[in-house]
């Protein structure tokens, strides 16, 4: 047995051994107008066990599991918090390790999210509040954004442990929201009852949206019409009419990343919600201008939280927030599941496995709170003076709802990770995958597919954009790919029985990126999905600062560039690599063999590293 397959059997046998069986999720009561492209998954009906499985499985446990509950609710039990925004960590913890429940099923991490519910409801005032000031500044800074992760944490208990109790604790702070906020006499502007012309306050449409079709009540879809109008008002962010305009990110209110990628995420839970094309579009502009002008290579966004003028991408400071690196991970996932694009699922592949696991110590304990392009990882365990810290785990408690998944078609692999998958068809058919490969330390991809009975279906698999060359065989014969191509899925239509095993070869080889406006003069190195960095951990000699080491040329061949087994203090999973790289060192220019590692374990041993190096003569 590999060491590969035997983690996989391990953290399989942890996971069942605390599972009580397949969790249902609580249906809503309000129908969507707009159905999903792409099914999002419960997480217990896909466990991966390779590189991303790892980083999953240790944010759970070594994460979520040991928080300190008291710390999550002293702001609750004696107000104020500590921090303004205190209140929003325990919604954020509750709605990650909910997810992390369901995808591990273990039994104290449910028991500990059961007494964190309890305990934080009867912190609630009589009139609904569930806040951390004191009354005479209530509504103030961060006031409705903790209610918002009160709901977001709440709501997410609910529908997933089928445990309909803390539903009137919500209901509470809707109609407290419903009853304070408006357009009508007496009612207080939500757009002044928070920061960043009204961007932190009215991110509540996500979860007011949530509310609204979890219950039916119609206030609730009232209110969140009041927020697209407050939008709108001339003291407003102006998100959906800037946006529809074409105007770029940087043009919405003022700019910050975080609270309007919240705020955009909640509009599309509306657009589900009604049809209204027009929140689409806004959306789709939003991710597309980020993309194209606002994006760091390693899948992150903004610096000092804020999007800037367009390619204005510093490489230091407070850059790559790990808020805006989960958010901007969520509107992707909205937008692959209402589109059933490839390229939100590209984008998704290059945030997971390196600004994500970049953000995240690789034994899950601690998160840096912005983790830019060099430096070193500000890695913290501790909630004081941070929101990152509680918004890393969501982002991988999120990824099993859309790296294996189902559409009308058939099933749909996006991320490559190893694992298995228990899927249901929407004609109701259970489907069982298998993956079995060393991704991304190999493009070698054997997947197993075991229908409960013989159907015809089709089996989605997405070439990444970064593939020159892919080969696909099903049960030893090798298939045509003409037609299929980089960037797109390639479509297998079969009829599908027990025992059928398709191969896919997506050929790793290096990628040299030459810098472009701020990175005039320098190139990064990837090798497949992975972003490379040079960390001072792995130079040797006379040359151990970074300062001292360049590229001599952009062309691969002659850097050489080539992996091998990690050395122990960088082996963060089984299969972890580093890679070899023709530089040259200091003034005279001298030949020099340096070692890459991928920028999800860059610094991790607290060293400097480096994405972007010099190119001689540029």
């Amino acid at each position: 047995m590999t060491i590969r397959t035997a983690f996989f059997f391990a953290f399989l046998a942890l996971a069942s051994a605390a599972s009580a069986g397949p969790v249902s999720v609580l249906p809503d009561k309000v129908p969507l107008a707009v159905a999903d492209r792409q099914d999002a998954q419960i997480p217990d009906r896909v466990h991966l066990s390779g590189m991303i499985g790892s980083r999953i499985q240790n944010s759970a446990l070594n994460r979520l599991l040991p928080m300190d509950v008291d710390r999550l609710l002293e702001g609750f039990r004696k107000r104020p918090g500590r921090q303004t925004y205190d209140g929003e960590h325990v919604g954020k913890w509750l709605h990650a390790a909910t997810l992390a429940w369901v995808y591990t099923g273990n039994a104290e991490l449910r028991a500990k999210l059961d007494n964190v519910v309890n305990d934080l409801l009867k912190c609630q005032l009589d009139d609904g509040y569930l806040g951390t000031y004191l009354p005479p500044q209530y509504w103030t800074e961060w006031d409705v954004w903790s209610h918002k992760y009160d709901l977001i944490g709440l709501l997410t208990y609910v529908r997933y442990t089928g445990n309909t109790a803390p539903l009137a604790g919500c209901r509470k702070i809707g109609d407290l929201l419903c009853k304070t906020f408006g357009d009508g006499p007496g009612k207080r502007d939500i757009i002044k009852a928070g920061w960043h012309v009204g961007l932190a306050p009215t991110s509540v449409l996500e979860p007011m949206v949530w509310l609204y079709r979890m219950t039916g009540e119609k206030k609730y879809g009232d209110f969140c019409r009041y927020i697209l109008r407050a939008w709108e008002q001339p003291n407003g962010p102006h998100i959906v009419s800037r946006l529809l305009e074409g105007k770029g990110v940087n043009k919405v209110g003022n700019g910050k990343a975080y609270e309007m990628l919240s705020c955009i995420n909640g509009l599309l839970e509306w657009y589900r919600t009604t049809g209204d094309s027009r929140y689409l579009r806004a959306a789709l502009n939003a991710w597309d201008d980020i993309l194209a002008k606002r994006l760091y290579i390693t899948g992150t966004a903004s610096a000092g939280e804020i999007f800037h003028g367009d390619y204005e991408l510093v490489n230091t400071g407070n850059v790559g927030e790990t808020c805006v690196t989960v958010t901007w991970l969520q509107l992707s996932a909205h937008l692959l599941r209402l589109t059933g694009e490839a390229r939100f699922a590209e984008q998704l592949e290059r945030i997971v496995y390196n600004q994500l696991c970049g953000a995240q110590q690789p034994d899950g304990k601690a998160w840096g709170y912005y983790v830019q392009m060099e430096g070193k990882k500000p890695y913290t365990a501790t909630l004081d003076g941070q929101c990152c810290l509680s918004s890393g785990p969501r982002g991988f408690a999120l990824v099993p709802t859309f790296a294996l998944t189902t559409d009308a078609d058939g099933v749909v692999v996006n991320l490559y990770d190893a694992g298995k998958a228990q899927l249901r068809l929407r004609n109701g058919t259970a489907v069982k995958l298998g993956i079995e490969t060393a991704y991304p330390a190999a493009g070698k991809i054997a997947i197993s597919i075991d229908p409960a009975e013989p159907r015809k279906f089709a089996l989605k698999l997405r070439i990444p954009q970064w593939c020159r060359k892919a080969s696909l065989r099903i049960n030893g014969d090798p298939v045509d790919m003409k037609g299929m191509r980089s960037g797109s899925y390639a479509v297998i239509n079969g009829n599908w029985k027990k025992g059928n095993k398709v191969e896919l070869d997506l050929t790793l080889e290096p990628r040299v990126v030459v810098g472009q406006h701020g990175n005039k003069g320098k190139v990064a190195i990837c090798y497949g999905p992975l972003v490379l960095a040079a960390d001072e951990a792995l130079l040797g000699g006379e040359h151990t600062s970074l300062n001292a080491i360049a590229v001599a040329s952009a062309d691969r061949t002659a850097l050489a560039i080539t992996p091998e087994l990690a050395p122990e203090k960088f082996r963060t999973w089984p299969g972890a690599q580093v890679f070899h790289l023709k530089a040259v060192a200091g003034a005279g220019r001298s030949p020099l063999d340096i070692q890459l590692v991928p920028f999800a374990a860059a610094g991790a041993t607290g060293k400097n590293y480096k994405v972007w190096l010099p190119l001689v003569g540029r």
